[in-house]
């Protein structure tokens, strides 16, 4: 029994530590965050880090990611055609393990991740108001881990999660 337990529990915590995301301020303290009503619009801009690495063939697709940050935005009414101010996320750092090592190896080949820095823009002006980042990653491996689609499809819907609940927690402060 004790033996099931262990492994039980064992088998949890690696499917805790499977999966994260965070938000992360770089000057939380020192900078006053702005009154978020709704966005006008957003883009998705990759960095050249970025750029690089995908340059490789890993599995991105912008247009995918941009879809389902319109839908995370969409869900918590972000989006408004009077909204004061508009969202840019320039996509940092991405890495895709090939299939093989996903199923194979699992957490041993490391993580898939999608990372970026986000910016809320004035609405004239193109002027930063505020930036955080979004840092995601995705380890589980075997069957649960080895389709390119489920990897990456919870990569973009966790990164895009975290956008809207910060722009959501921004909103609902400034009330």
């Amino acid at each position: 029994m004790n033996r099931l337990r262990n492994t039980a529990l064992l088998a949890v915590l690696w499917l805790l530590a499977a999966c994260a995301s965070q938000v992360v301020e770089p000057d939380a303290t020192s900078r006053s965050k702005p009154a978020v009503k709704a966005l006008e619009g957003f883009s998705v801009d990759l960095s050249e880090q970025a750029k690089a690495q995908l340059a490789n063939g890993a599995v991105f697709d912008r247009n995918a990611l941009s879809r389902e940050l319109e839908l995370a935005l969409k869900q918590k009414g972000l989006i408004a055609s009077d909204g004061d101010l508009r969202l840019k996320v320039v996509v940092t750092d991405v890495r895709v393990r090939g299939t093989f090592n996903a199923v194979m190896w699992g957490f041993m080949a490391g993580d898939d991740h999608l990372n970026g820095d986000t910016v809320l823009l004035s609405k004239e002006g193109d002027e930063p108001v505020y930036e955080f980042k979004v840092k995601t990653s995705y380890s589980l491996g075997g069957l649960a881990g080895g389709q390119d689609a489920t990897r990456m499809g919870w990569l973009y819907t966790e990164f895009s999660n975290k956008i809207a609940d910060k722009l959501v927690a921004l909103r609902d402060t400034s009330k």
